[in-house]
């Protein structure tokens, strides 16, 4: 409860002394200097209970008057050197007025906030000498996270067993992920107190009366970094309809609208010391630092993948006939190079098909060059279905097609190019009645090469077609 003696005493000895909107929680006390700690300009109302000070007494007065000479030295060394605070012991007069006795020890958190220096007080029942180590147990639990659920899983465990609280919940995007005694229930975080968690908040007991603040005429300060301070009327309404009277709220994302927060819960008034709440925060941060690079290897990923698919893409549109869907003239000469190469090392045989639709210019003529287009797709994808896995079809240019025909000697290369010939000759393609073709075949010499291989074959089509076309020819001994 608000000490009343305190504010009159502040209002009848400090005229000057200005209460604001701003209040902060009664468990500890602040005090706002200027930044060249000059004076203090701001206090609660409590200051007594854990300095022995009535605000009038330190309001427009040096850090000296008020903390004591080594304390203020001491906390301004920390805060030069980047410390987020300290832990103390203010010295308090006794009864009388003129000695001091020994008090509890405070830890005083220090912020720098644009004009002003700001110190915030709390109580240190004890000193844990086993946060460093817990810490970096924790620590290394989520930079072994694999994923970003699993990063999240661990962060609420750790939350969860530090802080004792009944329940800790990441919400992100009105999506809950819970841990602790209150199940899967999703509770959206309210809108209206999205903005009031910079960089944290910490309350102890929401049923306790805030204590108020006093300030001296001029600029205040900006209190948005101090998590005692009072939670926002939207967020404490929020809380108190969960049976929440203690919370702390970290942010683990603050990216829009992405933002995420870890909203710890606890039915019963609970404090957390500062340096416990700075290890709670710093394994956040971690987790934070964690998911962006968990979640830029998955981007990296992807991009990796989708580059590789529009590669093979790119590889298929430069390697095939647009029209027939089968290698083009390129791809399958590469494809004769590398089989002849390899045939003419290993002493394997090689067979070369070349085949001619028969009487292609009249369906052109006749039927249009639309049915013509459709009658080389359909006799490219009757071929294709007759081949093996391992052999080899392509457009070797307008109406001729090749087929590579890899460990096939020339009777088992007859024999296919006489399936083929029928398969085609039984193939009725609307409205042209019968297709057929005339087969060339060839195999692979020693000292073999592409060129001369499907000279042969070429020698040998041309036969076929003398011969009256639908038919197949191989190479003559002396081509």
């Amino acid at each position: 409860m608000t000490d009343p003696l305190d504010r009159e005493l502040a209002a009848g000895l400090c005229p000057s002394a200005l209460p604001i909107d701003d209040a902060v929680q009664p468990h500890g006390c602040l005090i706002a200097f200027d930044h060249d700690w000059q004076g203090v300009s701001l206090v609660s109302a409590n200051l007594y209970r854990f300095f022995g000070l009535l605000p009038s007494e330190a309001l427009g007065r040096p850090p000296e008057d008020v903390l004591g000479a080594d304390i203020a030295m001491a906390l301004a060394t920390a805060l030069t050197r980047g410390a987020p605070g300290m832990t103390i012991r203010p010295g308090r007069r006794d009864a009388s007025g003129q000695g001091e006795t020994d008090s509890p020890p405070l830890y005083v958190s220090a912020h720098m906030t644009g004009q002003h220096v700001i110190l915030e007080a709390e109580p240190l029942a004890e000193e844990s000498h086993e946060l460093p180590g817990i810490g970096c147990a924790w620590g290394a639990r989520l930079a072994r996270a694999s994923s970003v659920n699993e990063l999240h899983a661990q962060l609420l465990r750790a939350l969860y067993a530090l802080t004792g609280f009944d329940s800790c919940t990441l919400e992100h995007g009105g999506h809950s992920l819970p841990q602790g005694n209150e199940g899967t229930r999703s509770e959206p975080f309210p809108s209206a107190a999205d903005g009031c968690v910079n960089p944290s908040l910490m309350l102890v007991d929401g049923q306790a009366e805030p204590i108020e603040l006093l300030a001296v005429p001029g600029p205040l300060p900006d209190l948005s970094p101090c998590p005692l301070c009072q939670p926002s009327p939207a967020l404490h309404a929020w809380l108190c309809s969960r049976w929440a009277r203690a919370a702390l709220i970290l942010e683990l994302c603050e990216t829009l609208p992405d933002r995420s927060l870890v909203i710890c819960r606890n039915r019963q008034p609970r404090h957390l010391a500062p340096p416990l709440r700075q290890l709670l925060q710093q394994l956040v941060q971690l987790a934070a630092l964690r998911g962006a690079l968990l979640r830029e290897k998955q981007e990296t990923q992807h991009r990796y993948r989708l580059l590789h698919e529009r590669n093979t893409k790119l590889q298929w549109l430069a390697y095939t006939d647009p029209l027939t869907q089968v290698a083009n003239r390129h791809r399958i000469e590469q494809v004769l190079e590398a089989e002849l190469a390899l045939a003419s090392r290993n002493g394997s045989p090689l067979a070369l098909l070349l085949f001619d639709v028969d009487h292609f210019k009249p369906i052109n003529d006749t039927h249009g060059h639309e049915v013509g287009d459709r009658v080389l797709h359909r006799v490219a994808q009757e071929v294709q279905s007759q081949l093996r896995g391992s052999d080899h079809l392509g457009r070797w240019g307008g109406e001729e097609f090749v087929a590579v025909i890899p460990g096939c000697d020339l009777a088992q290369a007859q024999e296919l190019a006489w399936r083929l010939c029928q398969t085609l000759a039984q193939c009725r393609i609307d409205p042209v009645v019968c297709v057929t073709a005339s087969f060339g075949v060839a195999v692979h010499r020693p000292g073999d090469t592409s060129r001369k291989l499907v000279q042969r074959a070429d020698l040998a089509m041309y036969r076929a077609k003398r011969a009256g076309r639908a038919c197949v020819r191989t190479q003559e001994n002396d081509e």
